[in-house]
């Protein structure tokens, strides 16, 4: 699968052959400054492939186009900020980035799932010219990607949480003042992960999950006010008291685990 120059370009920011930032949805929004989910794409929606770069290597992860299309049915967008520095390092481009996207998109679009924005950064420290930077804005743990998401997207960044399965998605969201993150073992999580991320402070809540499948609560604790009312109740990820605990139990089993105190 190949990718026209138009959507490279388009993808591209001006001026910066680094970054990436992509607006996928052009519907309005029935409300502005409301709630977003961000999310790491490898390890969380995609299985974890090292320096992931070709379509025909993406398998979606069980259970994430779930939590995405119950993310769109509520009119909560969807932002996927991705670290690339495979691009950097000179391992692929960007054609074969924007290729890997389109095909992560049509997956998602057969569950009935879109993402809303994508944005990546390819500028690392060990990069190569023209990527070589020490500590961009963009790459995270810094909020770069998150900030310019909101702006671009009138985001409530207050209300808004991020799923990864690195340390770093993590602090990304604490250091963008968001309301939350989740750490999922989905992906590349390590034990040390799971202990920097474990307390936080300020009022930013951390929590683990097994994976985003494990996740239908985000929903509940993000939805715009007015989506309820826009939407038939039958859609709306329920879970009964049964899974609920199940939930719970899981969360707790895991940070016993993983070593962390209790919620």
């Amino acid at each position: 699968m190949t990718s026209s120059n138009d959507d490279i370009q388009e993808g591209l920011l001006a001026q910066d052959p680094g970054l990436w930032c992509q607006k996928l949805t052009s519907l309005p929004r029935k409300q502005a400054f409301s709630p977003a989910l961000f999310l790491d794409r490898d390890g969380v929606v995609v299985e974890e492939v090292d320096y992931l770069h070709r379509a025909e290597d993406i398998r979606l992860i069980d259970g994430a186009a779930t939590i995405i299309a119950a993310c769109n049915q509520a009119d909560i967008p969807v932002v996927l900020v991705t670290n690339q520095s495979g691009i950097g390092r000179g391992l692929y481009g960007w054609p074969e980035f924007a290729a890997v996207q389109e095909k992560l998109l049509q997956l998602l679009s057969s569950f009935g799932a879109h993402i809303d924005m994508v944005l990546a950064c390819a500028y690392h420290s060990d990069a190569k010219s023209p990527y070589q930077t020490k500590n961009h804005s963009w790459r995270k743990p810094n909020p770069g990607m998150l900030l310019a998401a909101a702006e671009r997207m009138k985001i409530k960044l207050s209300d808004s949480w991020i799923v990864g399965d690195r340390a770093t998605d993590i602090e990304a969201g604490h250091a963008a003042q968001l309301g939350g993150g989740i750490l999922v073992l989905s992906g590349h999580t390590r034990q040390s992960d799971a202990h920097k991320v474990s307390s936080a402070g300020d009022n930013y809540r951390v929590r683990v999950a097994y994976s985003l499948a494990a996740c239908p609560f985000l929903i509940e604790y993000m939805k715009p006010a007015n989506s309820k009312a826009a939407r038939p109740v039958a859609e709306e990820p329920r879970m009964d008291r049964a899974s609920y605990n199940k939930l719970k139990m899981d969360e707790r089993l895991l940070r016993q685990r993983l070593g962390l105190p209790p919620l």
